[in-house]
């Protein structure tokens, strides 16, 4: 179904330059694409991407079908896409946001991201077979993964820095957050307190307790103190989990966690919905439509109009 826009473009967040001696540097800064549908809902919706991907990941395939964004504007969701600070058109710059972590290369991602079917790594990874099938699909999601922070505490205070400025620009808003992009969504929630309607957590990554090498998750689903001062938990949660992940365990243990505070949360786990044969990259996935569609009626369903 085609929609019709009534206005899309892209800014910087910026924070303050950083001065090193004499050497003066950009700040913190992230960069925002929106679309504005006509006839817009009063909430809008922002997309946050993953580790080391960015904002594109949800506006196209890696096959070239329409990703995400085109599904929630035509439900009537004003977009935002967010290039997190250091990924996308948002350039790492040392000074202002550290070392990064080593880059992924193909063995890394494409074992767990494109075809998991092969090397078997989980035992849910034999059902996964929505990867597209167009061969140039693993090279063009290769290509946009970038560097990340050395930590999940300092992508968290980079997304923390920009969030006031993001928040002026999205008014109420629904956070679509993805894999590492759900602990800057858990961060911005605590931010935005009353804008952020609910959240959507596709694959997020990380549980309670949970070890990893870029860091110790000891603050519930974050790993370090929130800058906010809300409850980033006091709304809508939804926790949507793939077939073939081999997120399913960490998700579960998350989904535990969230049930006991969020007033209303439900673990969308695809397969229960007819909706099979997924790993990690749902936003990029041959029915990566279907997955959409779901996100929206349970949006539909459980915030008030």
């Amino acid at each position: 179904m085609p929609f019709e826009l009534a206005d899309f473009g892209g800014t910087f967040l910026t924070s303050a330059p950083v001065r090193d001696g004499d050497h003066v540097s950009p700040g913190i800064n992230a960069y925002v694409q929106w679309f504005i549908p006509v006839g817009r809902r009063p909430m809008s919706l922002l997309l946050v991407h993953g580790g080391g991907g960015q904002g594109s990941d949800f506006i196209r395939t890696p096959d070239g079908r329409p990703g995400w964004v085109h599904s929630f504007l035509r439900a009537g969701y004003a977009t935002y896409v967010i290039d997190r600070p250091g990924h996308g058109r948002s350039h790492w710059n040392n000074r202002a946001l550290g070392p990064t972590a080593p880059a992924a290369d193909y063995d890394a991602l494409y074992s767990r991201f494109i075809e998991p079917e092969k090397e078997r790594l989980w035992s849910d990874a034999v059902a996964h077979n929505r990867w597209p099938a167009d061969p140039l699909a693993g090279d063009r999601f290769m290509a946009g993964q970038g560097p990340m922070a050395d930590s999940l505490a300092s992508s968290q205070r980079h997304v923390e820095a920009i969030a006031e400025q993001l928040f002026r620009m999205t008014g109420p808003t629904i956070i679509v957050s993805h894999s590492m992009g759900a602990p800057c969504g858990w961060a911005l929630s605590a931010l935005g307190g009353e804008n952020v309607a609910a959240v959507v957590a596709a694959e997020p990554f990380g549980y309670p307790g949970m070890v990893h090498p870029l860091g110790v998750f000891d603050n519930g689903l974050v790993s370090t103190s929130y800058q906010g001062h809300h409850d980033p938990f006091a709304r809508p949660i939804a926790v949507v989990t793939g077939e073939a992940t081999w997120m399913r365990e960490a998700n579960a243990r998350a989904a535990e966690f969230l049930r006991a505070r969020a007033p209303v949360f439900e673990h969308i786990r695809l397969e229960r919905h007819g909706i099979t044969g997924n790993g990690h990259m749902l936003m990029s996935e041959s029915n990566s439509d279907e997955i959409a569609g779901l996100m929206v009626r349970w949006l539909d369903l459980n915030i008030p109009s």
